[in-house]
């Protein structure tokens, strides 16, 4: 197949074009230069191409959850509006969508996890723009399919074990928020889903797409740095003091409980994700691999 990779250069998507690439599939991945969402006469170019793609998956987005607080314009210029303009191409193109979104669309007061007709209520001005981006993608394009995912992490850009590491490497005391939970989602599992996805040609819809297990932020941590540890020849025990949220204030407000329900998505053939433990391990050799990771 021909595939439009959208924000191809980013953590989720740089996996994804590796991973298209392994199974032979064509892929295109522009540059922000070739391809702005936010500007609708370069998205304009995506209904006029003649290279015959079929499918289009947008990994583009805005994540600095709380600089959105302050720059919201910027936050709701990429994942709403330039969303919107990308989902209207691909309807004139006549190609299949699929719009990444998030688990920051609910606002954490459920006690079991989320399904994908839960009603979202974003509590932070990121999820906002992101369920915005929803709403948009839909009404421009019926067809697409949006796919909610959380906790992303991978070697290819800012994440939390990534920090957690790097923390750690330099002595610091770590204190991590015990009580917000959620999916850690690595980003080669879920490119391994979405090319899935693609490959079965999944019927139109919303789904969610997480790693299988939920833990706390300090739960994530303490599993990252242990393995990371255990790589040593001498391995140091790992010490992470656990803290309430109201201990580590930031200025978008994070649901405390936003585990995602990947149901749907194995009632329609998609196995699930691999554990935490075998992502984690996959995630820290990669790193380890790439000159100044650390």
């Amino acid at each position: 197949m021909k595939i439009l990779v959208v924000g191809g250069i980013g953590m989720l998507g740089s996996d994804l074009v590796v991973e298209l690439t392994n199974r032979g599939h064509e892929i295109f991945a522009p540059s922000l230069e070739e391809l702005d969402i936010t500007d609708p006469s370069s998205v304009a170019e995506v209904a006029l191409d003649g290279r015959g793609i079929e499918w289009c998956v947008n990994c583009a987005a805005y994540t600095a959850v709380d600089k959105a607080e302050t720059e919201r314009e910027q936050a709701a210029e990429i994942n709403t509006l330039g969303a919107s303009f990308l989902a209207r191409s691909c309807a004139m193109a006549g190609m299949k969508l699929i719009h990444i979104s998030t688990d920051f669309v609910f606002d954490g007061e459920a006690t079991e996890p989320y399904t994908e007709d839960a009603p979202t209520n974003p509590t932070s001005y990121y999820g906002l723009t992101k369920r915005d981006g929803e709403d948009a993608v839909r009404s421009a394009m019926p067809t697409a399919i949006l796919v909610r995912t959380s906790w992303l992490y991978g070697p290819n850009g800012p994440s939390f074990p990534r920090t957690m590491i790097r923390a750690w490497e330099a002595g610091k005391t770590l204190k991590v928020v015990s009580d917000q939970t959620g999916n850690p989602t690595y980003t080669g599992d879920l490119a391994r889903t979405l090319v899935n996805m693609m490959e079965k040609d999944i019927f139109p819809d919303t789904y969610h797409a997480t790693g299988p297990e939920s833990m706390t932020w300090h739960g994530f941590a303490t599993e990252t740095l242990t393995l990371w540890e255990a790589r040593k020849t001498l391995p140091r025990p790992v010490e992470i003091e656990p803290i309430p949220t109201e201990a580590y204030p930031t200025p978008a407000k994070r649901p405390k409980y936003s585990v995602l329900s990947n149901a749907k998505l194995q009632a329609n053939g998609i196995e699930p994700m691999r554990p935490v433990k075998d992502a984690l391990t996959e995630f820290i050799e990669r790193g380890a691999k790439i000159d100044g990771w650390l």
